[in-house]
């Protein structure tokens, strides 16, 4: 690492679901230089009527401010040195959340979350009257919700937007949002690359024209390489004193920030495995969403990004460690790391039993409010962890591959997939692994993307600093400049194709037990 910092390195934020992240990278040495992490104050705002998931604006900043300090002081133990300036910001955060402000520019309401269940009755409506699948999750559907239930105080909002833009609120005092994270809200963008203001209308006739138009509260969206704002005396006051007037990066998407890391090509899915498993491919393929199995989004630059979202990811593996953990008095590194060597003694077909993870619902499959499903367990498996930590590893990548699936009538095939997120901490790589004997394809990673949503922020705002440091009529496509900052993949997992013709027979399984769960609901 460098002994000494220039100021010409780029900070990023990201707020991700249960805590925020903060990276100081240089684009010089492709390097993160420090790192500072703090949780939120609650996951979710407490004292809420059962079924209200909020969180509250503040509890962004105020994580914020502390990552600040401790990335501050990471960066000095790391290089010696302090950070005094840097040549730009990024920022994302988790998408959909719905953020208000008022008519003093605070923001007082609550933040309804992505997989808050108000808003499912209004994903149909708005489909129908829309013309395009808006997924309950997305921001549409909560902003419907809330006029209709929530009218005194909805009157009262000034602007609606959602984390990565409430962020760069707090920073630069605009109200702006990146291509992506915009398309999250309404679904897709106007011609002109703007939120569809024909939408909008048809939001504001279905409540009656009571409100603000739609149209005066969105934030302005601001493509990849432009400046999104400047930040404020309130802003460096937030980032432990940056220099007023240091350049902000349009605010973008968790899983566009993801897109960015991973530097795929078309055809190329950017896995995000984590707590839920998000499979982004960017096409040229001019498809309308029709449903939950595919979601169709921008990337930063505008671009179509198709998104395959399992809300079941690792988060039940995640659980069953901490589980065991407790009662081993153990750390959790050790217990998935020991559940992992047994994982590793499964046959590809497990013996015989098969699990539909849908512990939180399943959208992907149009099942939203389904069980998870557990086919052939043996009661001697009940005393076999490492069974159960395959099974748990193994559901989310059947459920990706079954959005995959119905993907490929329109694209074709993926060729490779690069992967960021926790699932890369599996030990030796037993994950993906097991991942790419599923799919059929390589996958790719790069040394320190564990969590790519960072990088991908630095990135996007290095990008920035870069265009607006060197103004030409034709400045580099933001594709090409995301590879420049990308090393090539250090980590190649090769599928096995003889484990994957035996997970073929699985995912046949799997695909015949989603159609019998959606004709017993029909």
């Amino acid at each position: 690492m460098p002994s000494q910092l220039t100021g010409q390195e780029i900070l990023a934020i990201d707020a991700g679901t249960q805590g925020v992240a903060l990276i100081l990278w240089c684009p010089q040495s492709r390097q993160v230089l420090g790192v500072g992490d703090r949780p939120y104050q609650h996951d979710y705002t407490p004292g809420l009527p059962h079924g209200h998931l909020e969180q509250q604006a503040h509890y962004w900043s105020d994580a914020i401010k502390l990552a600040m300090a401790d990335l501050r002081e990471d960066v000095l133990q790391n290089t010696g040195s302090t950070i005094d300036a840097v040549a730009a910001i990024g920022v994302t955060g988790h998408m959909h959340c719905m953020v208000r402000k008022d008519a003093n520019d605070q923001k007082p309401f609550g933040c309804d979350m992505w997989n808050d269940p108000r808003g499912v009755p209004e994903s149909e409506e708005l489909t129908a009257l829309l013309g395009e699948h808006i997924p309950a999750r997305w921001t549409a559907c909560h902003i419907l919700a809330r006029m209709r239930s929530d009218p005194t105080e909805w009157a009262q909002a000034t602007g609606v937007t959602v984390t990565s833009g409430s962020i760069v609120h707090d920073l630069t005092g605009q109200w702006v949002l990146g291509p992506g994270d915009a398309s999250g809200m309404f679904g897709s963008l106007a011609p002109d690359g703007q939120i569809d203001r024909d939408k909008l209308r048809k939001i504001d006739n279905l409540t009656g024209n009571k409100f603000t138009p739609l149209e005066q509260l969105v934030p302005q969206v601001i493509p990849a390489g432009q400046v999104a704002g400047t930040l404020t005396p309130a802003g460096s006051e937030l980032l432990g004193g940056l220099p007023v007037g240091t350049p902000v990066a349009p605010p973008e998407g968790d899983q566009q920030a993801v897109l960015v890391v991973a530097a795929v090509d078309e055809l190329e899915l950017a896995l995000s495995a984590g707590t839920s498993f998000t499979g982004n491919l960017p096409c040229t393929t001019d498809l309308k969403a029709t449903g939950e199995a595919v979601n169709v989004l921008a990337g930063p630059d505008g671009k179509t990004m198709l998104m395959v979202c399992c809300r079941s990811g690792t988060v039940a593996f995640a659980q069953y460690v901490t589980g065991l953990a407790k009662l081993a008095n153990q750390p959790f590194a050790t217990i998935a790391d020991t559940l992992t060597d047994l994982a590793q003694a499964a046959t590809p077909d497990a013996d015989g039993p098969l699990l539909w993870g849908f512990f939180q619902g399943e959208n992907v499959t149009d099942l939203p409010h389904a069980k998870a499903s557990l086919q052939h367990l043996g009661i001697d498996a009940i005393a076999n962890p490492g069974l159960l930590a395959y099974l748990l590893l193994e559901s989310p990548c059947l459920t990706l591959r079954y959005g995959l699936e119905q993907l490929k009538p329109h694209t074709g095939p993926i060729k490779r997939v690069v992967m960021t997120g926790g699932a890369l901490k599996s030990k030796d790589g037993f994950a993906p692994q097991l991942y790419a004997d599923l799919l059929g394809v390589p996958i790719h990673a790069n040394a320190g993307d564990q969590e790519g949503s960072a990088k991908g922020a630095a990135l996007l705002a290095a990008y920035t600093a870069a265009v607006t440091a060197n103004p030409t009529p034709t400045p580099p496509s933001f594709a090409e400049f995301a590879k420049s900052q990308t090393a090539e993949s250090t980590d190649i997992w090769q599928p096995n194709m003889d484990r994957h013709k035996a997970l073929n027979q699985r995912y046949q399984r799997f695909a015949e037990g989603v159609t019998r769960m959606q004709n017993s609901l029909s």
